[in-house]
């Protein structure tokens, strides 16, 4: 990856470091129901970069009087509802999502995206819809289970013959997570996924909180990919930090495992809650 060329990269942190030097100033813990996000993804061997934004509007008001910022909005059960927007390329990618959580013990999530495609040969759309159902053992620890929509058509033109494609399909899934933190905003967020499927996908990650604004993740991720092709492993790291309790700013780096295949992805994301 030529992080010297990537003048994406360079303006963003400049643009983060101005922003949050706006932001720093807080007199007092604000109560938020907003939140805009805008992130900027490099991919490895493509020369365009993902452009994204999203907003989300909490249902009801996320503290910041405790706990770590960035997962409050999980520590506190706060419902919310969310919509996006990626461009990669001419790649226009939509998404909606929810979180509601009924009571300290149940919690319904439906994330869907929409993604559509067209050049002078092929017209590409896919949709993905996962929903995910919870409940929370304890305040602690929460398990669920869900189903994971996919469904992709093409519509193929060579100027000779014309005819489209299209397939779906429905994997069950199951997950978990576990939580250390407290009202001090320090300690572990562990998560782990499974998804069943002819390509079966194992994912985890671990998060430590040293404070209520700093925090790093590492995660991995194992397809099983059938008999043929390469088993895909991939490890992350991330690092999110808080300026206070409405601005931050989060990295993130990830890469393939025993591949040859140059497919490293860096990623940079500014929230702001209001």
């Amino acid at each position: 990856m030529n992080f010297k060329s990537n003048k994406l990269s360079t303006t963003l942190t400049a643009l983060s470091l101005i922003t949050a030097s706006v932001f720093t100033v807080s007199a007092a813990h604000a109560a938020t129901q907003n939140e805009v996000q805008v992130t900027a993804v490099d991919f490895e061997g493509l020369d365009d970069n993902l452009y994204g934004a999203k907003y989300i509007r909490y249902l009801d008001e996320v503290s910041g009087n405790s706990g770590a910022y960035l997962i409050n909005p999980y520590l506190q059960r706060v419902s919310s509802l969310s919509g996006g927007y990626a461009n990669l390329d001419g790649i226009d990618v939509f998404n909606l999502g929810s979180t509601f959580y009924l009571d300290d013990t149940w919690m319904l999530a439906i994330e869907g995206a929409h993604g559509k495609f067209d050049d002078e040969f092929v017209d590409e759309e896919y949709t993905n819809v996962d929903l995910k159902v919870g409940f929370n053992l304890s305040r602690e620890w929460q398990i669920g289970a869900g189903l994971m929509y996919q469904r992709r058509s093409y519509d193929f033109n060579n100027d000779e013959e014309r005819f489209s494609e299209s397939e779906n399909e429905t994997s069950p899934l199951v997950f978990t997570r576990y939580t250390t933190v407290g009202n001090t905003g320090t300690g572990w967020d562990f998560t782990a996924q499974y998804i069943a499927d002819d390509v079966d996908v194992l994912s985890g990650s671990a998060r430590y909180f040293f404070s209520p604004g700093l925090s790093v993740q590492g995660s991995y991720s194992y397809t099983n990919a059938p008999e043929g092709f390469d088993n895909l492993k991939t490890a992350a790291v991330a690092l999110d930090y808080w300026f206070n309790d409405q601005f931050s700013v989060s990295a993130s780096y990830e890469t393939d495992i025993d591949s040859d295949i140059d497919s490293d992805v860096a990623s940079l994301t500014a929230s702001y809650r209001f």
